[in-house]
């Protein structure tokens, strides 16, 4: 296993330190500090709003600037990972079905990486891989 995709809720729970998953992301991120880690264009953007959110706007203004700096590999946003994210979502039935959720099912998918960094159920009601 060596190509990661980090989703959004990772990033927030490495950020937040009261975060019921921090000390997991901690060990999370030790381990896969060495592999390919790969985000799509809206994770950063996506953990800075909810730390703005949740913890505040200075914080989120720091983990922005600290995550601009990270060799993350930023996945280019497609026309094949759009279509295969509306195909995923529209087989969704459940209320409240994020679509970015849907986008990194799809670049998965779409870009054969091992597995998501993630704490949302999602990735593994769709049988996905999910790095813990």
């Amino acid at each position: 296993m060596n190509s990661i995709l980090i989703d959004a809720d990772g990033l927030v729970a490495l950020a937040k330190t009261n975060d019921s998953n921090h000390e997991k992301a901690l060990k999370i991120s030790q381990k896969i500090k060495d592999l390919n880690l790969y985000i799509t264009p809206f994770t950063i953007p996506e953990a800075a709003t909810v730390i703005s959110y949740k913890v505040g706007q200075k914080e989120a203004k720091t983990f922005l600037e600290s995550a601009r700096t990270k060799k993350l590999i930023e996945l280019p946003i497609t026309k094949d990972l759009i279509d295969k994210a509306d195909e995923i979502f529209l087989a969704q039935n459940k209320k409240g079905t994020s679509w970015i959720d849907c986008l990194n099912a799809a670049a998965l998918k779409i870009h054969g990486l091992d597995a998501i960094f993630s704490f949302d159920s999602f990735y593994k009601q769709l049988k996905l891989s999910v790095i813990n």
